[in-house]
C-alpha cells in the first residue's frame, strides 16, 4: 500500500494515508478528578524518525480506543490535518492530525515495521528550561540521573484532595532538575523504581516525558500532567551514552525520610523569612514577586462584610457567575456547573508590632478547622454573613502564616496578602515586642513540634503544615535550543495514568503504605519466585 511521510502532510488533502507507530498515548479529561476522558492523544513516529501528535475526539473514542495500542505499528488513512497549537504540543510538529467518522486504521504486521523507531522525544537541556518557563510553548521531555526521592504527600488543596512526589535528576554538568509528580504519577513512581531496581547496582537514568515546566520562587521544575510517562535505563544511544558518561560518579538514589524528618523540615519553613506585621506592611510588591514570608500571629477578628464562603464551581472551585437561568463557570465554560461551597476567609492578624489583613481559601481553611464548607453551610446556616462556630473559635487563637502578596494588591493598590501554609503556633508562648519568640533553653524542646490541642482533639507532631495549597505545574516560554531525538530500542517500564489515587490520609501527611523496605522484600521475593517458575 502507498503511503505518505509525516514531513509530506498538509491540510490541502483529506486522503492521507501514512505509516507510523503509536510511541505513547494518554487520555485527557475535562475534570480535576481525571473522569469523564473527553479526548486521546497519541505521539506518532513514522521511518524518517518524523513525529506528529494525533487526536482523537471524545465521540470517536469508542471507535479507536480499543483498536490503537502503545508500541504498535498502523496504517492510518483519512483524516484531518490542521495546524497545532503550541500550548500543550507534545511532539514539535507544525500540523496535527485529527482523526474523523471515516478514519480507518489498519495494523502493520511486525516483520514489516521494524524501520519505525519505538519512541520519539523532545529533549531540553536543563539549561534551556529557564526560557521555556517564560512562554507557553509545548511539553518538555528531559534526560537525567535520578539521585532523589521524596516520600509521597498528601494534602488538601483548592481543587479537593490532592497527592505529589518529589524527586530529583542531575545531568552531566552536575545542574539538578527538581520533578513534581502528581495524582497516580505520585503514587506509583516509587513502586516501579523499586521493581526496575531490584537486585541491581547501577545509575538509574530515566526519560521524563511530556512535562510542563514553570518557574516557582526562582526555581525552574517541571511537573507531570496527562501527557506524562517515563522511561527507566531503556538501550537507546542517547541512555546509553549518558551512562557511560557517569562513571565514577556513583548510582546510589537517595531515599529522603518522612515522619519525623518531614516535621523538621516543616519546623524550617515554619521559621524561614520571618516577619512582623508592621514588616510585612512596609513590603514592596515589586521587589517580592511570589516570594513566601512567614509571620507569627493571632487572629484578632474575621471580617465577613464580603461572607465567609462563595458560590464555588464544584469542577475548579472558582467562583460562578449568576446568569438569569442559574450560574456559569467562565473559567470551566460550563453553562450548567455544580455549585459548592467553598471558604474565603478576610482574617484581620495581629501581633505586638501592628495589624494586617491576610485572605485564605478553600483548603488552607479547611485543614484548620478540619471541617469543609459546604458541611458547615448544610449544619448552620448558608447565610454568608453568619459565621458559624468552628470559625467565631479560631478567634484569639496563634497561627504561623505563610502568606504572599496577593495579584490583587496591583489591582487595587493596596498591598493584600494571601496565606499559602498555616502551621500550628504555640498558643501559650510570649512574644517579644517584635512578635518574635525570644531565645529559649536548647533543652527544651520548641512548641511546634510538641502536642497541642486543637478543638478538642490533640494533634500530636503539631509541626505539620495544617495545609498546603497546591503548585499548579503549567508553565512555558522562549523555546530553547531543542534536540529532536527519535530513538528505537527495547521496550521499557512507562507509566501514564492520570487518575487520582484514592489515599484516605491526613492532608499534608505522609501517604500511609507500606514501608520501602518492606515493599523490597516484597517485590525481591516475587521476583525471585517468578524466576523460579
Amino acid at each position: 500500500m502507498e503511503y505518505s511521510l509525516l514531513s509530506q502532510i498538509n491540510p490541502t488533502r483529506h486522503n492521507w494515508c501514512i505509516k507510523v507507530r503509536v510511541a505513547r498515548m494518554w487520555q485527557l479529561s475535562g475534570t480535576s478528578k481525571g473522569k469523564d476522558f473527553t479526548a486521546m492523544k497519541l505521539a506518532l513516529v513514522d521511518e524518517e524518525g518524523v513525529g506528529i501528535t494525533a487526536c482523537i475526539g471524545q465521540k470517536d473514542l469508542n471507535k479507536f480506543a480499543k483498536t490503537l495500542v502503545e508500541g504498535r505499528s498502523y496504517m492510518i488513512k483519512k483524516f484531518q490535518v490542521s495546524r497545532q497549537a503550541k500550548k500543550f504540543n507534545a511532539v514539535p510538529n507544525t500540523h496535527t492530525i485529527f482523526f474523523t467518522l471515516w478514519t480507518v486504521v489498519e495494523e502493520v504486521p511486525t516483520e514489516l515495521s521494524n524501520n519505525l523507531p519505538l519512541y520519539i522525544f523532545n529533549f531540553v537541556d536543563f539549561e534551556g528550561l529557564d526560557r521555556r518557563a517564560r512562554n507557553d510553548h509545548g511539553l518538555v521531555d528531559v534526560i537525567g540521573q535520578l539521585t532523589v526521592i521524596h516520600p509521597v504527600v498528601q494534602f488538601s488543596g483548592l481543587n479537593g484532595p490532592s497527592i505529589r512526589q518529589s524527586v530529583e535528576l542531575r545531568d552531566l554538568s552536575d545542574q539538578l532538575l527538581s520533578i513534581t509528580l502528581w495524582g497516580e504519577h505520585a503514587t506509583s513512581f516509587e513502586d516501579e523504581f523499586l521493581i526496575e531496581t531490584i537486585g541491581k547496582d547501577e545509575p538509574v537514568v530515566i526519560i521524563f516525558a511530556g512535562m510542563k515546566v514553570r518557574q516557582y520562587l526562582g526555581a525552574t521544575t517541571c511537573g507531570s500532567g496527562a501527557a506524562t510517562k517515563w522511561y527507566m535505563n531503556i538501550d537507546i544511544p542517547e541512555v546509553n551514552a549518558f551512562r557511560a558518561s557517569l562513571q565514577g560518579r556513583g548510582s546510589e538514589v537517595l531515599f529522603l525520610p518522612g515522619d519525623s524528618d518531614a516535621a523538621a523540615g516543616d519546623i524550617d519553613k515554619a521559621i524561614s523569612n520571618r516577619k512582623t506585621v508592621s514588616e510585612l506592611l512596609s513590603l514592596d510588591p515589586h521587589d517580592t514577586d511570589d516570594v513566601c514570608f512567614t509571620c507569627d500571629a493571632k487572629i484578632k477578628e474575621i471580617d465577613v462584610s464580603n461572607g465567609w464562603w462563595y458560590k464555588g464551581c464544584s469542577t475548579c472551585k472558582r467562583g460562578l457567575k449568576a446568569t438569569f437561568e442559574g450560574f456559569e463557570c467562565t473559567n470551566c465554560d460550563e453553562t450548567k456547573p455544580m455549585m459548592i461551597p467553598s471558604y474565603k476567609l478576610n482574617v484581620v492578624i495581629k501581633d505586638s508590632t501592628g495589624r494586617a489583613k491576610i485572605f485564605l481559601f478553600g483548603g488552607v481553611v479547611e485543614q484548620v478547622v478540619r471541617r469543609t464548607a459546604d458541611e458547615l453551610v448544610e449544619e448552620s446556616s448558608s447565610n454568608q454573613i453568619l459565621l458559624p462556630t468552628p470559625l467565631r473559635s479560631l478567634v484569639g487563637r496563634r497561627y504561623v502564616f505563610q502568606v504572599v502578596i496577593s495579584e490583587q494588591t496591583f489591582r487595587t493598590g493596596q498591598l493584600c496578602f494571601h496565606a499559602r501554609k498555616v502551621f500550628a503556633g504555640d498558643q501559650h508562648s510570649g512574644a517579644d515586642a517584635t512578635g518574635r519568640e525570644p531565645p529559649k533553653d536548647p533543652s527544651v524542646k520548641s512548641a511546634i513540634g510538641t502536642a497541642s490541642t486543637t478543638y478538642g482533639k490533640e494533634t500530636k507532631n503539631s509541626a505539620f503544615s495544617l495545609t498546603e495549597a497546591p503548585i499548579d505545574p503549567e508553565g512555558g516560554s522562549t523555546p530553547p535550543h531543542e534536540t529532536h531525538t527519535v530513538t528505537t530500542g527495547k521496550n521499557s517500564s512507562t507509566k501514564g495514568k492520570e487518575v487520582l489515587s484514592s489515599a484516605h490520609d491526613k492532608p499534608g501527611s505522609l501517604l500511609g503504605k507500606r514501608s520501602r523496605a518492606a515493599r523490597k522484600e516484597l517485590f525481591s521475593a516475587k521476583k525471585e519466585k517468578a524466576s523460579d517458575e
